[in-house]
């Protein structure tokens, strides 16, 4: 828990894996179940929620340049405000956190593991955790930055693979099932990008503050370009997902991909970057946990916190008693956790920030 800076690159990765696990957590599918045929408008309409919502977030942030949200929750309500805001984005993290590696887990072992328990298989993405953590930041970082680009091609060949499987006419009716909830109640679909919530975070952590309005465009665009991939694949070449399917949607895809005679069956090679890179984002949202913790508390040594932090993760993941439940925390407590949060009190929270500052500077101007 070290001063170490990061470079844009390595934040854009940073903001991109949060969107490529949550395409690895099904995200795709709640998002065609909710929607219909539809899904792909949905998504483009979120999309254009969430670009516009990021252009806004970095707008706010230029009068607090090397400030995060908990600097700037302080400067508004003091202490307590600063504590209760980062005692949230703790809960958040670790919620989607525990829900992921127990939805992955439980699919890892559902595929391939099946005479191996749970928690052997829960107990090792834990341990890769603490030593990436113990390493620090910059380790964490270079991680990402090596896995999130193999991943994100990897997934680029699955949909373009699958194309030639593509179904047109399981994009009709267009409006799914109808305007509501294409773009009314499926405007909650905007939680899928989770990846804004970093975006609070993340300058204090960066070599070069002038770098973070592009380092945020850049991140929730290429989220933007994927999440649509991913459910225009998954709408098109499946007539329906399965409510029971207790295996990852993208995995499904990916069994499709044949590379000639001799390179078939390659959804294991995909597996094998997937716990790379799931492995990956637990290190970073442990981290974040760990920033934020060490800010709210002021304690001088955070490193020992990072097995605390991976027990809890350890401990919550276990709350979720099968996939069906990890799916339902997901879509009916996470969304809506991370709307009111990130979307919501963080961002009234910058707006009166800007306000104080505002009124503040022309007082000054008043007096002088």
């Amino acid at each position: 828990m070290n001063a170490q800076k990061i470079g844009s690159i390595e934040a854009i990765a940073l903001v991109c894996i949060v969107m490529a696990n949550q395409i690895l957590l099904n995200l795709p599918e709640n998002i065609i179940h909710s929607t219909g045929s539809a899904s792909w408008i949905n998504v483009i309409f979120v999309a254009i929620i969430a670009i516009t919502f990021t252009v806004a977030l970095c707008k706010l942030f230029e009068k607090f340049t090397g400030k995060d949200i908990l600097d700037i929750s302080e400067y508004v309500g003091g202490k307590w405000l600063k504590f209760i805001v980062g005692a949230s984005y703790i809960g958040l993290f670790s919620l989607i956190s525990a829900t992921l590696l127990k939805y992955f887990s439980e699919s890892l072992k559902i595929i391939y593991f099946q005479n191996t328990p749970i928690l052997i298989i829960i107990s090792l993405f834990i341990f890769g955790v603490i030593i990436a953590n113990r390493l620090g930041l910059k380790a964490i970082c270079n991680i990402n930055l090596v896995i999130v680009p193999i991943v994100l091609v990897s997934m680029l060949i699955i949909f373009v693979s699958t194309f030639k499987l593509f179904v047109p006419q399981r994009l009709f009716p267009i409006l799914g099932y109808g305007i509501d909830s294409t773009f009314f109640s499926g405007a909650s679909n905007l939680f899928a990008f989770g990846g804004i919530a970093f975006l609070y975070f993340v300058m204090p952590l960066l070599k070069n503050y002038k770098n973070f309005k592009k380092i945020s465009s850049i991140s929730i665009i290429i989220s933007s370009i994927y999440l649509f991939l991913s459910v225009i694949s998954l709408l098109m070449v499946f007539s329906f997902i399965d409510d029971t399917n207790q295996t990852l949607a993208i995995y499904s895809l990916s069994r499709i991909v044949e590379f000639g005679r001799f390179f078939q069956r390659t959804d294991a090679l995909f597996i094998l970057l997937w716990i790379l890179l799931v492995l990956s984002y637990l290190s970073t949202v442990v981290f974040m946990c760990l920033y934020i913790f060490k800010k709210i508390t002021h304690i001088s040594n955070p490193n020992i916190m990072v097995y605390s932090f991976s027990i809890l993760m350890f401990a919550l993941s276990l709350i979720s008693s099968n996939i069906a439940t990890a799916k339902f925390i997901q879509v009916n407590i996470y969304r809506y956790f991370e709307l009111i949060l990130v979307f919501g009190i963080s961002f009234i929270i910058l707006i009166i920030a800007n306000i104080k500052i505002t009124m503040k500077n022309k007082k000054d101007v008043l007096l002088s």
